[in-house]
């Protein structure tokens, strides 16, 4: 707006103020009144580059020279308005009216003046003043509707835009506004019927249609909103946004079909980009999450993410998802496949790594991990997830040598510190199986000290720090925040009882390993401990009924024969 006005302002110099004073404006004819053209030709440049001071202070000096031009209090006006000066600019704006009443620009600047600063009532005057000299005027028409507004008379706005239709005929800003009162005035059936001329006006326009169905959908009638929407997917089946908005209504009706429909229509089309696609992906995955309970939704999503895997085989990212999606529905296999496909598109993609070695590894696949080791730490060295499962690999191998360098590796790479604590207790347990002791205590502490909440890491030291019988107290201690942590895990119940049997308290040891026991969960050697309890209580019936079963659980045991 404002290059307009500077436009006007120039041709101010020529038409809008008295011809007598510009006419002869050459230096050689009047020096003053061409002094007073030049200051006020700098100012509008100053003006124009947003250098208000220095426009003042030109204005100022056009305007001592000539105080009774029109266009000068005008230029004076508008910079004071620009600068937020709504007293000056009223002051220097009023003269410019008074000069030239008939001149709607003058008048249309009061108005501005007074709406900016909150009083619209004097703007109103000045605008109905316009009004007498222009009244059909569409600009000042629209600026008085915007100004009742303002001030909250929705009524009489919608009584000067009807003035506009009349004078002008149908147009789309008017009616969109009107529809805007209505809706703000609670007067829902003249809400609707503006927007089905705004829907007539322009029938095909894409744009039109989804701005008319947000506006049904914010009112609540959601099958007029899903009526238009359908019929801008007919006009373009690839826009993300009309989409989107039918996806948001098909989820208010719990129409899960229609949704995943909507979505795997969406990824199959290929003038789609595949960002967008993975935001469609993440939605519905959401929606799923959120309603757990939706088998159709359940099923739908499935069918959404299949899609983007299959449509997208070449897009990384798309296969990353759909691996954590199939990870998250205990389909590993699904999730190995797509991580295979993602580390083909980019060899060394660490995150493709770290996931397919966890899943491999969480399946038991030791063998598959540590033939892929090598590959993958070329393709994404120093990856703490690669280090870690390739080490823990070999230690269910029986390899603790090799485990322990992945391992040592791992606990130096960059990871999270509750992973490296995890790193550090699995190096802990192999280096007490290597007979490494005082360095498996190292690793333990290390553990500890990076998480405190490590469980795993607090009960196998104190386990093994009770049979070494050392800093039994402590140890307790440890298996304590342990079982705490897991109350039915039946490890730590056993470590905590083989504790107290250590330090002499029978009865609550056999307490806590026979809980051990009836979680259904113990090993051979949890059978053992109980019946080293009962022979220490001097029951050795029962002492040889648990050495018994851990036999029976253990054959290997063959010691046990010997103590039965």
């Amino acid at each position: 707006m404002k290059s307009s006005l500077l436009q006007l302002l120039l041709l101010s110099l020529f038409f809008l103020v008295p011809f007598q004073l510009y006419a002869q404006h050459l230096p050689d004819h009047n020096t003053e009144k061409a002094r007073a053209l030049e200051y006020f030709v700098e100012g509008i440049n100053h003006f124009e580059n947003q250098e208000y001071e220095l426009a003042l202070d030109k204005l100022t000096a056009a305007h001592l020279i000539y105080s009774d031009d029109a266009g000068i209090n005008y230029a004076l006006s508008d910079v004071y308005l620009a600068t937020g000066d709504f007293s000056n600019a009223a002051y220097y704006g009023q003269i410019a009216t008074e000069l030239e009443p008939e001149n709607k620009w003058y008048q249309l600047q009061m108005a501005d003046i007074y709406r900016a600063s909150g009083r619209n009532e004097l703007a109103v005057e000045y605008l109905m003043a316009v009004l007498k000299f222009h009244p059909r005027d569409l600009d000042v028409l629209f600026t008085l509707a915007e100004s009742y507004i303002e001030f909250g008379e929705l009524e009489k706005s919608n009584e000067i835009l009807d003035n506009i239709l009349e004078y002008r005929g149908s147009l789309f800003e008017v009616h969109l506004r009107k529809f805007q009162n209505y809706n703000a005035l609670g007067n829902d059936k003249k809400a609707l019927n503006e927007l089905e001329l705004l829907r007539n006006l322009n029938p095909g326009n894409l744009s039109t249609l989804l701005m008319i169905s947000q506006y049904y959908m914010e009112m609540g009638n959601l099958t007029a909103a899903e009526e238009i929407l359908l019929e801008a997917r007919e006009r373009n089946s690839s826009d993300p946004q009309a989409l989107i908005l039918l996806a948001e209504i098909f989820i208010a009706n719990n129409d899960w079909e229609k949704l995943g429909d909507t979505f795997v229509m969406m990824i199959e089309d290929p003038l789609i980009n595949p960002s967008q696609k993975m935001e469609l992906v993440r939605f519905v995955y959401m929606q799923q999450q959120a309603n757990p309970d939706e088998p159709l939704l359940a099923e739908q999503t499935n069918k959404v993410v299949h899609a983007l895997g299959k449509h997208e085989p070449d897009f990384g990212p798309a296969q990353l998802i759909t691996a954590d999606y199939y990870m998250q529905q205990n389909e590993p296999e699904m999730a190995l496949g797509s991580l295979e496909r993602a580390i083909e598109i980019t060899p060394a993609n660490a995150e493709a790594w770290g996931q397919r070695m966890q899943i491999l590894f969480s399946l038991g696949r030791y063998d598959e991990v540590i033939s892929l080791s090598q590959e993958a730490n070329v393709a994404s060295p120093d990856n703490a997830f690669i280090q870690f499962f390739t080490g823990a690999s070999h230690m269910f191998s029986g390899e603790r040598e090799k485990a322990e360098q992945w391992l040592k590796e791992a606990t130096i790479a960059p990871a999270r510190r509750n992973f490296r604590s995890i790193i550090y207790g699995t190096l802990g347990d192999v280096r007490h199986d290597l007979d490494k002791w005082n360095e498996a205590v190292d690793a333990y502490e290390n553990a500890i000290r990076l998480d405190a909440n490590n469980h795993t890491a607090l009960n196998n030291y104190a386990y093994y720090l009770s049979l070494r019988q050392e800093r039994l107290d402590e140890a307790l201690e440890m298996a304590e925040r342990a079982v705490a942590m897991e109350p039915g895990n039946a490890a730590y119940l056993d470590t905590i009882g083989w504790i107290h049997y250590k330090l002499g308290n029978l009865e609550s040891a056999k307490m806590y390993i026979q809980q051990s026991i009836d979680t259904g969960q113990a090993s051979a050697t949890v059978y053992e401990h109980l019946g080293d309890v009962y022979k220490a209580l001097g029951d050795e019936e029962n002492a040889r009924k648990w050495w018994g079963k851990a036999f029976e659980i253990d054959p290997d045991r063959d010691y046990l024969l010997k103590k039965i």
